[in-house]
């Protein structure tokens, strides 16, 4: 059965509102996926920098732990790609877990390369 996890440093930060749609969120997801590694969009801001700050829930369906180190991320909005660029998340996913994250993309992870995930607004 999918769990949610909330890393050490989420888990102590995050405002009650914003974790009370992430918790809805996954409920919702988890009855849609049911196998593979999803990244499904919750919300975007834009940061000082003017960095792109995109959040959304990791969904790992494997019963294996995933690191996603090296990984090519490619941001869609409104059916255009608006960012593309390379992660390296400082933790593992574990099987059957969903997992907040943020990624921040900006012009030091801007990559033309092909992306492995793709995230959908």
């Amino acid at each position: 059965m999918q769990k949610l996890y909330f890393e050490p440093a989420w888990d102590k930060t995050i405002a009650p509102s914003d974790r009370e749609k992430i918790i809805g969120h996954f409920h919702q997801q988890t009855k849609q996926l049911q196998d593979g590694i999803h990244l499904s969009f919750l919300w975007n801001a834009r940061n000082h920098k003017g960095e792109q700050l995109i959040t959304v829930l990791i969904h790992n369906f494997e019963d294996d732990d995933v690191r996603l180190h090296n990984t090519i991320i490619a941001y869609y909005e409104q059916g255009e790609r608006s960012a593309n660029g390379t992660f390296r998340l400082p933790c593992e996913i574990p099987g059957n877990t969903s997992m907040p994250w943020t990624f921040i993309f900006s012009k030091t992870n801007e990559t033309t390369a092909n992306p492995q995930f793709v995230i959908y607004n």
